[in-house]
């Protein structure tokens, strides 16, 4: 289950990897015994046998500390159980008797966590450095201090000559940075936080579970920074265009732009999809992707604003109901938003897939004990099977644990309308920016919208992970997921707003810089990903080794983007 080498804890000095320990069971009984187990993350799946073990006899197998464990075995019509989440590391016994023994530890390790609480110290303790040596030489600069004891040396040369004396003295200044007085800055401290997230999580993660994509169901960090990526173009889009709009642009000038800007982010991911182009043949070459999605997305939300978005509004226009200005004023849009999520739901719902029926959302393969094997994303995965045939992601999160043949795609088409619908929630946010001038009234909004979006995602889901009408789900980009993430949009923005652009408490650094030229940062880490100095093999198979390494790769994307930003070199579609 989940490894390569399953007999590895068969040596007294195994050689463990992150995210294994060792399970040493000793049979008491006189008679042979089955052991039964599935990992709790497995949902719907049947038990499987880990080993069978002879009367009097031991053995060892090999368990993943990612997932709780389940474990069990019968004797005399009597079933003893656990459910076990083990430590990285670990050694334990199981001493299989009539009474049931508890699964003790026998060999401790040190924390798999610790490495994270290592790096935390060392970048609060550096951050924390900065900005006090920062803050010292902003208050001191113009002091007598400065003049009478640091700048006393190159007075003291100046006047004493030399050896340059004779030879004229040439200063290069450095280039002037262009100023952005009308960005929002937060917004490219939220763009920022993204990027550097997605440049970490795609680079390992440190190989911890919640750096990770979900299995299927469920939410972890690596989950959230795509779709915010989806809700922050939104945000962009009507900023842009209401200030294209007020001068009164053509829209027939607006609409060129926004085909013109999707056709070269779909072409762009074709072509990084082909990065590893050595390994695969035309005929598999995926499809959909990252920024096919961002540019599908932003074509249809696009032309849709660019078509309904009204130039400016009349004063008290709404009357009573000035309150809802917001909304309001994009009606039509809301429409054509609302009827995207219903045909969502009624093809998710009603469309009959063969062999595997109508309404099924799960992974397939060992889920619903195994009797949807071939059902891989329900109708989602069959649309799309339909459509792209051989060019689709062959290497889906839910592969390994769920034993899944299919290929399944997490952008496909079915998505894009629910993606549609997370992108249009940024708008929204970009609504409430342009429409209220009170700084309270926008940040008050934000955190409505944020905490009503996650209350409707959390009540589709029973707030639960597998339970509820339809589960969080990031690979199926399910109605529940956008919601949760677009409300969590709103609320980050929400306090940033207040924090970098109101209170202007802290300048966005570094996270400021990323966010400026996103894109290229986007394209380098694909195309130079598993090349050094971005990466190497570590010596040790340890997520220590992983974090530090995934760390300093996305240190050096940030450093990237410092050096770009100081040279004024900005890309942009």
């Amino acid at each position: 289950m989940l490894f390569e080498k399953p007999h590895k804890c068969n040596s007294s000095t195994a050689d463990l990897i992150f995210d294994e320990a060792c399970l040493d069971i000793s049979n008491h009984l006189q008679e042979s015994i089955r052991i039964s187990g599935q990992y709790n993350e497995c949902d719907g799946c049947e038990f499987e046998t880990l080993a069978v073990i002879d009367g009097k006899t031991n053995t060892s197998i090999l368990v993943n500390t990612r997932y709780s464990l389940h474990v069990n075995y019968t004797y005399n019509n009597v079933t003893c159980e656990h459910d076990k989440l083990f430590y990285e590391h670990y050694r334990y016994g199981w001493n299989l008797t009539e009474n049931c023994s508890r699964i003790e530890i026998k060999e401790q390790a040190d924390s798999a966590y610790l490495p994270i609480l290592t790096a935390f110290i060392v970048l609060f303790a550096f951050g924390t450095l900065w900005y006090m040596v920062k803050c010292v030489y902003k208050c001191t600069k113009n002091n007598d201090i400065w003049n009478k004891y640091i700048f006393r040396y190159a007075r003291t040369e100046n006047d004493q000559g030399s050896p340059l004396d004779g030879s004229s003295l040439v200063i290069e200044r450095p280039p002037t940075i262009r100023k952005h007085p009308h960005r929002i800055k937060s917004l490219d401290v939220f763009r920022g936080l993204c990027i550097s997230i997605m440049i970490f999580v795609n680079y390992g993660g440190g190989r911890y579970w919640f750096f990770r994509h979900s299995v299927w169901n469920g939410l972890t960090v690596a989950d959230l920074v795509f779709p915010w990526f989806v809700w922050i173009m939104g945000l962009s889009l009507t900023v842009s265009l209401g200030n294209r709009l007020r001068r009164a642009v053509p829209r027939r000038q607006l609409f060129m732009s926004v085909v013109q800007r999707s056709l070269l982010l779909i072409f762009i991911g074709i072509i990084l999809n082909s990065n590893d182009i050595r390994t695969q043949t035309l005929a598999s070459l995926r499809f959909p992707g990252v920024l096919q999605r961002l540019g599908l997305t932003y074509l249809i939300v696009g032309v849709i604003e660019v078509a309904f978005a009204k130039r400016t509004t009349t004063v008290n226009e709404f009357g009573r109901l000035a309150f809802l200005e917001d909304i309001l004023i994009a009606i039509p849009q809301w429409i054509v938003m609302l009827t995207f999520i219903l045909i969502h739901t009624l093809i998710t719902f009603l469309v009959e897939v063969p062999g595997c029926g109508r309404g099924y959302m799960g992974p397939g393969g060992l889920h619903d004990l195994g009797h949807h094997v071939n059902c891989t994303g329900g109708a989602a995965g069959y649309i799309d099977r339909l459509v792209f045939g051989a060019h689709m992601y062959s290497r889906p999160t839910c592969r390994v644990l769920y034993e899944t043949t299919l290929n399944y795609d997490p952008e496909g088409i079915l998505g894009t309308l629910t993606a549609c619908f997370l992108m249009y929630l940024g708008v929204q946010a970009g609504h409430i920016l342009l429409t209220y001038s009170n700084v309270n009234t926008r940040i008050i909004r934000w955190n409505i919208w944020g905490c009503v979006m996650g209350l409707i995602g959390g009540a589709l889901c029973g707030f639960s992970k597998n339970g509820g009408l339809i589960p969080i789900n990031k690979n199926l980009w399910s109605l529940s997921f956008v919601l949760v993430v677009g409300g969590l949009a709103f609320l980050i923005q929400a306090y940033l707003f207040l924090l970098v652009d109101i209170m202007r408490k802290w300048g966005g650094r570094p996270l400021f810089y990323p966010g400026m030229n996103s894109l290229i940062l986007y394209i380098g880490h694909v195309l130079l990903k598993g090349t050094f100095p971005f990466a190497w093999l570590p010596t040790s198979q340890t997520h220590g080794a992983y974090l530090y390494m995934n760390l300093w790769s996305m240190a050096l994307w940030v450093a990237i983007s410092i050096y770009l930003y100081k040279r004024n070199t900005f890309f942009s579609i």
